[in-house]
């Protein structure tokens, strides 16, 4: 989430100038990328977390690449994704609190651009 928040700055300071508009954008595009990316890990992550033995005794997923595959065969490229909006608000708006937080912090206290 810090390298696509400074590389956004960087676009948007030649647009924007310096200032809160272009850490805000920034940090909105930051938390766009971080939720986009990870949410299908942790889709991936959670469905293991929550499977259960099925009638016969197996379980549903033999791993993490294996729950990724099956996710794909059975839902399509999209399944990756359910869920994403509600997963913006914990990830995105968390990497947009950390990221203004940590420009502020470095104008307050320490004078840096």
């Amino acid at each position: 989430m810090l390298a696509p928040y400074e590389e956004a700055k960087q676009r948007l300071k030649k647009y924007f100038g310096e200032g809160y508009a272009t850490y805000i954008m920034s940090s909105f595009i930051a938390g766009l990328l971080a939720a986009f990316l990870g949410l299908p890990f942790d889709n991936a992550k959670t469905k293991i977390q929550k499977m259960r033995a099925g009638a016969d005794g197996k379980m549903p997923y033999k791993g993490f690449g294996d729950c990724l595959l099956k996710t794909m065969k059975n839902e399509g490229i999209l399944g990756y994704w359910v869920g994403f909006p509600v997963f913006y608000m914990r990830v995105g708006i968390h990497a947009m609190t950390i990221l203004l937080a940590s420009d502020l912090l470095k104008h307050a206290i320490w004078g840096r651009k």
